[in-house]
């Protein structure tokens, strides 16, 4: 059985940080001693939970999933949410249409994309369960041939997996800060050192829970995550908290402004755009889209120069090098993200509490944790070289001996994988 486990939000520099504080992460590193630990891998933009989910299970990025989080619709003129949207074949989707039998705890993005809820051979199992832990006891019952929860009705397992999926976002969660925190002995951080301290709280407590995990015989385990985060409107970084916890989206409207044009600032996505509008410009939380309503060529590489120059932006990505970073055709003219802590919208509330986000371009985003152990992988290999979320996927189908998502554009990490495979 090949074990799917993501933990969304779990960077990489979260696992340095939990595994030398305290108690460690001891079933992490078992885990890596093991098998393979990916030591560069990243993820892509924008870096937001679901296109990053979908370009995990694909091994595409969102310029072939189609998911970018929200895109700018020109004949529209309004922005439109992507949702969970996939046009790509996924994992489970590949390996049932190969004769493998799946099944995914909690982890929607198979929920209807090869797994169903009520579906015995395939299902789709979740009980609103608040954190990891209480959903690995839900996997493991399962496993035990325990009746458990699938939409209105209970299901039994009928034959073990071949693939098995389970997914937590504790430490998103908890990143985010806000009131619904995976554990009742958490309490939202008012400061970074207190929003660190969840992290690794939470990161350690993970690892535990992944204990039994590791016990499963005749089981390879693939733990990922999608992203990681940055804290925001704290003091933080050689920035003290009144200069972190301003909005900026003023000093980035006055520098595209610098430029000659005048965009009109959306405060509601569904707003109404002016028909005489010579471009929009979006900001939420740590991230905008500036969207040209008329050609304008030479003026984006302009206002691109303008904002850049601006001592909180750490990207303002023009089309050329959103595609780079795996971002469609049409996501947006310039793609703006702030570095940490500095946020543009009012959409974090000035009540005090650290902002966490994950729509940026810091290390602490992009670097993402990526481990396997078991059957069919190396132990002990620890690859320095960039890696990436898309080879995710057809490693994986590689361990399952099947081929990869009919979509898949990453690469097979043959350097983790024992030669029989």
């Amino acid at each position: 059985m090949l074990l799917y486990i993501n933990w969304d939000g779990f960077s990489r520099h979260w696992y340095e940080m939990a595994r030398l504080q305290g108690q460690g992460t001891p079933n992490l590193d078992r885990m890596i001693a093991r098998g393979a630990y990916l030591a560069n891998h990243v993820c892509g933009l924008p870096a937001i939970t679901n296109p990053m989910q979908q370009t995990l299970v694909s091994g595409a990025w969102p310029v072939d999933t189609g998911n970018c989080y929200i895109r700018f619709d020109r004949k529209a003129r309004r922005f439109v949410p992507t949702g969970r949207t996939n046009r790509c074949e996924n994992l489970v989707e590949a390996a049932r249409r190969q004769g493998l039998r799946c099944a995914s705890v909690h982890g929607w993005y198979f929920e209807n994309r090869g797994c169903a809820e009520g579906n015995e051979d395939s299902p789709y199992i979740q009980n609103n369960l608040p954190n990891f832990e209480t959903r690995v006891a839900l996997l493991l019952s399962y496993l035990k041939g325990n009746p458990v929860p699938s939409g209105d009705r209970t299901i039994v397992m009928r034959r073990r997996p071949d693939f098995l999926a389970i997914y937590a976002d504790d430490i998103d969660s908890v990143c985010h800060n806000a009131p619904r925190l995976p554990y009742t002995e958490l309490r939202r951080a008012r400061t970074l050192d207190e929003w660190y301290a969840n992290l690794v709280y939470t990161v350690q407590r993970m690892d535990r829970a992944l204990e039994p995990l590791l016990a499963l015989e005749d089981t390879t385990i693939a733990l990922a995550a999608d992203h990681g985060g940055m804290p925001f409107a704290t003091e933080a970084f050689g920035v003290p908290y009144l200069a972190a916890s301003i909005p900026r989206q003023g000093e980035l409207l006055h520098a595209i402004q610098a430029v000659g044009i005048d965009p009109f600032v959306l405060t509601e996505k569904d707003q109404l755009i002016p028909e005489d509008a010579p471009a929009v410009l979006l900001s939420m939380g740590t991230q905008a889209f500036f969207c040209a309503l008329k050609p304008m060529p030479d003026i984006i590489a302009r206002i691109q120069q303008s904002v850049s120059a601006l001592p909180f932006i750490r990207g303002c990505l023009d089309a050329v090098r959103q595609r780079a970073y795996g971002a469609p055709p049409g996501f947006c003219d310039l793609y703006i993200l702030t570095k940490a802590p500095f946020f543009l919208s009012h959409e974090w509330p000035a009540e005090g509490w650290v902002g966490g986000s994950h729509a940026a371009m810091d290390p602490s985003v992009l670097e993402v944790f990526c481990a396997l152990c078991g059957p069919g992988v190396r132990s002990g290999a620890k690859i320095a070289h960039r890696t990436d979320i898309t080879d995710f996927a057809p490693t994986l189908s590689k361990l399952m001996g099947i081929c990869p998502p009919a979509n898949s554009t990453g690469r097979i990490l043959n350097e983790i994988l024992e030669e029989e495979v």
